[in-house]
């Protein structure tokens, strides 16, 4: 339908712009309603809603509740009689963009352009649907594999200030930005995904922090420029997950995070890995000497431009020296972990500390830098002799031992014994061994710890599990009844009877659990079936796989046994066990 013929053949451009003005003062706030399937779509604004007559609203809402139903072709009718009753409405832009929209979504994309562009040319200032029509313009576009014009069409969308802003605009001009990365114009690219970045960083977050990503590739690896990087940093108020208050310290901090991210090359781009770290290693020369994570960072960036070891270690050594204070145990903590891999380096500043001197939380730290950064298993146990475990409470000494569990038995032993509440050390000591299946001393330490009121049935659970590891299915029966945490035991139990080949009693199992266990059961039945199949019991195999489809028709157990029965080409019906 021709817009123009319908509103009068007088009618000119300048005219439906001021007939829209009442329109448009009400439609640049975007209100989109989200169907049941996920997907959003643009409906009408309430107050411009509510300015229609009686008879207007009636035939709108209808043309809005088929559009609701999916039924995109009487919908498109019902918009298109809307038009033709009420020209001159303030929700004929609204009901030309949905008609098209209905074309678009019933597969006739050229003729849903034709009606985009149409709001393009009478309501060009009602922003709320001009810039939805041109971004689906684009999608269109974009859906016949024309991509060349859907770009053309969200360049257009973009370089409008007012379409720009809108809610569709920015998955837009993402894909814009992304289209030109793919054609090598990564220069072009940046300024679109800037302007996502900056205009949608509220309005829009997960847009604006995926162009924000991009923004950072290309001044931190593909394009490296850190003064353009400072300006993008306050425009977007920090390269935080929300905007903040920009700060020199935080700039500094997620820069070098996000060089280090984004520092990864591979074995044929050593010029590429040393020009990169080469400019950053540039830009941070001179700044901030009293930030030791700073210069650190800055002499292992220059550490990968020029591979001079030795002069990265005589760096660090005269940054150490330059801010030294007698008793800044921490300080030598961290250089130990910078010298990770100079076992001569770290035992010069292992050297340096005072162990006596030092508080049980720095020896901990100290003692996990050696372990899992250093690799000195030996270095790390002296230093775990010298903490005072007096000086931990159990919750401390709990994270402790749970660290060692990786480390040393030994060392898990001394701690759990030492914890104040004897009970909870001898049953976290059990968790130990049985995790580690040490059977020798988790089994008696498992009778010793059913006799603990709070934790007896968790003991009888853990013995129960170290006898089913070792083969010892009836005395894990029993230590599972003792457990008596049904569900959980009695699937065990059934465990056990399949592994002594008592497929009958494992039955038996699986159908107290269908019968008192209403979530389970679905599952109680299907493994039922399965040991008949294993049984070799064709008959009650099938008979129970139609049972279960007749019982449980909602479950997934059902869909398994449908096709269960498909593969083995019986049909569908039901069984004896369907009652």
């Amino acid at each position: 339908m021709n817009i123009g013929a319908v509103m009068g053949k007088s009618v000119s451009r300048e005219y439906a712009q001021l007939f829209c003005l009442a329109a448009i003062l009400s439609s640049c706030l975007l209100m989109p309603f989200r169907e049941a399937s996920g997907q959003v779509e643009l409906s009408i604004d309430e107050e411009d809603f509510k300015k229609l007559d009686t008879f207007e609203g009636h035939v709108l809402s209808k043309a809005d509740k088929v559009f609701g139903e999916k039924d995109y072709r009487r919908a498109a009718a019902e918009y298109d009689a809307f038009i033709l009753q009420f020209p001159k409405s303030l929700a004929t832009p609204y009901a030309v963009f949905r008609k098209a929209r209905c074309l678009q979504l019933d597969n006739k994309r050229n003729e849903a352009i034709r009606e985009y562009t149409q709001i393009l040319d009478y309501f060009p200032n009602s922003v709320r649907y001009a810039a939805a029509a041109l971004y689906y313009i684009g999608e269109c576009h974009f859906q016949n594999g024309d991509v060349k014009e859907a770009m053309k069409a969200w360049a257009e969308l973009a370089a409008d200030e007012d379409y720009r802003k809108h809610y569709l605009a920015a998955g837009a001009i993402n894909r814009l930005g992304d289209y030109l990365v793919s054609q090598q114009k990564p220069g072009e690219a940046v300024e679109y995904y800037k302007q996502v970045a900056i205009d949608f960083r509220k309005s829009n977050p997960d847009a604006a922090r995926y162009a924000m990503s991009k923004v950072l590739d290309h001044y931190i690896r593909t394009q490296p420029d850190e003064p353009k990087l400072r300006e993008f940093y306050e425009q977007v108020q920090t390269f935080e997950w929300d905007p903040a208050r920009p700060g020199e310290d935080n700039y500094w901090f997620r820069l070098r995070e996000n060089i280090k991210s984004r520092g990864n090359f591979g074995e044929t781009e050593a010029d590429m890995r040393m020009a990169y770290y080469g400019y950053w290693a540039g830009v941070m020369q001179g700044k901030r000497p009293d930030d030791d994570d700073f210069q650190i960072d800055y002499a292992n960036f220059r550490l990968a431009a020029d591979g001079n070891g030795s002069a990265w270690a005589a760096f660090l050594d005269k940054q150490f020296a330059a801010g030294w204070k007698d008793g800044d145990w921490d300080r030598i903590i961290k250089w130990i972990s910078v010298f990770r891999s100079n076992k001569n380096k770290v035992q010069e500043y292992y050297a340096k500390l005072d162990l006596s001197r030092m508080t049980a939380k720095q020896l901990e730290r100290l003692m996990k830098v050696l372990y899992d950064e250093v690799g000195d298993a030996s270095m790390a146990k002296n230093v775990f002799s010298r903490i005072k475990l007096d000086d931990l409470n159990d919750q401390q000494k709990y994270n402790l031992e749970r660290y060692l569990w990786q480390k040393d038995g030994n060392l898990v032993e001394i701690v759990c014994q030492s914890m104040a509440d004897s009970e909870n050390g001898r049953m976290e000591l059990l968790r130990y061994y049985h995790w580690s299946r040490n059977y020798a001393k988790g089994m008696p330490l498992a009778d010793e710890c059913a006799g603990f009121p709070r934790f007896g049935k968790e003991a009888y659970w853990l013995k129960a599990e170290m006898l089913q590891w070792q083969g010892k299915y009836q005395d894990a029966i029993k230590a599972y009844q003792q457990a008596d945490n049904p569900p959980h035991n009695l699937w065990r139990i059934a465990d056990c009877h399949i592994a002594m080949g008592k497929r009958e009693l494992a039955i038996a199992q699986y159908r107290e659990i269908e019968n008192f266990f209403p979530d389970q059961a679905p599952e109680a039945a299907l493994r039922i079936a399965y040991q008949y199949r294993d049984m070799k019991d064709q008959k009650q195999y099938v008979a129970n796989l139609r049972g279960i489809m007749k019982k449980y028709p909602k479950s997934g157990q059902s869909s398994t046994a449908h096709l269960e029965l498909e593969s083995m080409g019986i049909a569908i019906g039901g069984g004896v066990d369907a009652e």
